[in-house]
């Protein structure tokens, strides 16, 4: 059971329908109340995801709740009850007592049923006695239907160990020997008085769990550790041929990454060596403090730990069997590190510690043997710990439902520095001190990122919805913040910041890019087929797509090689075009040669593929923004379909941003990759 009740009228004129929170009227046909056949529909999503609040007796109407109220709940709790108890209608009764209660707000009466996300031992949870057709999962505030793979997927996660599998037909002859020779001197460095050190190759894999024995037909094989561990590259690809490993170095003036180790042949490619090279990539560039411990220099630091202990962890956590890749990005104020597979306990448990489900638990003792992890269930409260030890703002963990993926962010800004903490207390004065953590943290966030939503705060602290819910209000009640816009697509921001809107002064700051007309348009698109034709409803297919389509750098790594010289394309662009500068005409051929191998080619469009194209049209057209008709134009999809599939989801994601945040419907509305900075109202 959570905390999360709504107990006046506060609570429920500021609530904000989401991920977390589901409201139903739940009237009846009668008006006098009646449990709603879908509130089990949100049950089982909820259940499947991250768990959330059912509130029966509250109206929602484009993004306006009303309190209405039951008139006598006692029935409906009792056909709750009666309900989550039959296996007929419900897979298994996650509720305690606890769970369901009825509370009173201005003289009416409300039903709030607390759903907790489900063990992954019994997930998937569904309805009506077929796990096939009544399982769903949590989209934003939609409940959705899970699609064979994922119910497979959660079917899978059932077991206890998934790295301890037998890999029949692979022997010790498919590990890298170099691979094996440094590791077994790291453990002799870190364990030289250890039994194993004395062992041959073949006892050593044995001892620490790369090799084992199918005891039906006595014959031993490696285990799927000992292959992705210290496996040849050739090897791992046999056995798992989605298998990949990417290490992107960002830099916010270039489009491409400026360095980069991936899985291209030229090395191993298995996650020992991965880990070896991209951990002294991560590091590279923090400052280490003469320290002496005795006589020996201490090197590393809470950030060299919070770091190695992020990257083993998304090693140790990641999920094998699925197909997508371990992508490791850093930029120049954050690292990512994505892993396929969601987790396996809650996010406020991995983040207090002690309840240990490692998916590899062998690849984890692995790391342990050599002093570069801590012990099972301590690796996400220590990135935690040594975070706030280096002053760097709270790490984001969460997970991408969608595509099954877990995402660890860590935010290396100094919350505390000298300049920081100059511009809290001149903006804020010495009360900023008193304030609770969650709210100092918003403010913070306020100051480094210009403005935010609620989502954004429940991703960054890991909150409830509840308690972010009621702090914005009360920091905005207090002067220390202004919000803008109403319900889900409310913002906020530092009082006396702008918010963008076409009539103010930093959204008259925006720039667009120039739309040539159907004229001009012609002159340089060529002989591009048409592709009038709706995209099917992607929400239908599988959420592993974005598994199957490698991100459109891996596809091409240098987009300027990609397409000839535009110059040379078009030598006389002005003859061409003399309505519309060169510039421009030179932008729009380059956003065209971004898209063509899309709009050409057969069959269905992979979602990922359509997304990761309108990002680098977006980022290409930077600093100016795109509209929804220009991207609708190049993609040449119905903007309807391409607003309804694509653009709000990726909003929602914050894998793109409105140029007018507060009016999400402005038809001169603009999306961009980054956000755009509001000015001072002075």
């Amino acid at each position: 059971m959570t905390d999360n009740i709504f107990t006046t009228l506060a609570d429920i004129q500021a609530l904000q329908e989401s991920a977390e929170v589901e409201c139903k009227l739940a009237g009846g046909r009668d008006g006098k109340g009646a449990v709603p056949n879908d509130m089990w529909e949100t049950y089982s999503a909820f259940a499947n995801t991250r768990g959330g609040i059912i509130l029966l007796g509250i109206q929602e109407k484009k993004g306006h709740f009303t309190l209405e109220g039951i008139t006598n709940p006692t029935p409906l709790v009792k056909n709750i009850w009666d309900t989550v108890n039959n296996p007929n209608k419900v897979s298994i009764n996650l509720l305690s007592e606890a769970d369901v209660s009825v509370e009173t707000i201005d003289g009416k009466n409300i039903i709030v049923v607390h759903v907790p996300r489900a063990p992954r031992k019994i997930r998937p949870v569904f309805i009506n006695n077929n796990p096939h057709t009544g399982t769903y999962i949590r989209r934003y505030e939609a409940d959705q239907k899970c699609l064979p793979s994922a119910i497979n997927q959660m079917m899978a996660e059932q077991e206890e160990v998934r790295d301890n599998r037998l890999m029949e037909g692979f022997t010790i002859d498919d590990i890298e020997p170099e691979s094996l020779r440094v590791y077994r001197q790291l453990f002799v460095d870190a364990k030289p008085d250890h039994a194993f050190s004395e062992l041959s190759d073949h006892e050593f894999l044995r001892s620490i769990r790369c090799i084992g024995k199918d005891r039906s037909t006595g014959k031993e094989w490696l285990t799927l550790a000992g292959l992705v561990m210290f496996g040849r590259g050739n090897s791992i690809l046999d056995a798992l041929p989605a298998f990949a490993l990417d290490y992107q170095e960002k830099s916010p003036t270039l489009e491409r990454w400026i360095d980069r180790i991936y899985t291209d042949g030229s090395w191993s490619g298995n996650l020992f060596d991965f880990y070896r090279k991209v951990y002294r990539k991560l590091t590279a560039d923090l400052k280490v403090p003469f320290n002496l411990v005795g006589d020996k220099r201490i090197d590393r630091t809470p950030a060299h730990e919070a770091i190695r202990e992020a990257l083993v962890n998304t090693i140790a956590h990641a999920d094998f069997n699925a197909e997508g890749n371990i992508l490791i990005e850093k930029h120049p104020d954050f690292i990512g590190f994505r892993n396929p597979g969601l987790m396996r306990v809650p996010v406020k448990e991995a983040i207090a510690g002690g309840n240990s489900q490692c998916r590899n638990p062998a690849i984890h003792q692995m790391f342990l043997n050599i002093g570069l992890s801590e012990k099972a269930g301590s690796g996400i409260p220590n990135i935690y710990r040594n975070s706030k030890r280096q002053n760097w703002q709270q790490p984001n963990l969460y997970e991408n439902d969608e595509l099954g993926q877990t995402i660890l962010e860590l935010r290396m800004v100094d919350i505390i520095s000298e300049e920081m903490q100059q511009k809290l207390i001149a903006r804020f004065g010495e009360r900023f001190n008193q304030l609770s953590d969650l709210k100092r943290t918003i403010l913070i966030t306020a100051m480094t990122e210009s403005w935010f939503n609620h989502e954004r705060i429940c991703a960054i602290t890991s909150e409830y919805t509840r308690e972010v819910t009621l702090a914005l209000s009360q920091l905005v009640a207090s002067g220390y913040l202004d919000s803008s816009g109403k319900q889900k697509g409310k913002t906020y921001h530092l009082k006396g910041i702008e918010v963008p809107t076409p009539d103010n002064d930093a959204g008259k700051s925006i720039k667009f890019v120039t739309t040539p007309t159907e004229e001009q348009l012609s002159l340089f698109t060529g002989n591009v087929p048409e592709f009038n034709q709706e995209v099917p409803d992607l929400d239908n297919q599988s959420p592993e797509l974005n598994r199957k389509v490698p991100e459109l750098d891996n596809q091409s790594p240098d987009l300027d090689n990609q397409s000839p010289d535009l110059d040379n394309q078009s030598p006389d662009l002005d003859n061409q075009s003399p309505d519309l500068d060169k510039q421009n005409q030179l932008l729009w051929q380059q956003l065209q040669s971004v898209v063509s191998p899309i709009i050409q080619s057969q069959g269905r469009k992979p979602k990922a593929e359509i997304e990761q194209a309108i990002i680098t049209l977006c980022k290409i057209a930077e600093p100016s923004c795109l509209k929804l008709a220009d991207i609708a134009t190049l993609l040449m999809m119905k903007p309807d379909t391409l607003r309804r599939n694509y653009l709000s989801k990726m909003i929602k994601a914050q894998k793109l941003y409105l140029a007018y945040p507060t009016i999400p419907n402005h038809p001169e509305q603009g999306y961009t990759t980054q956000q755009h900075v509001g000015s001072k109202e002075d």
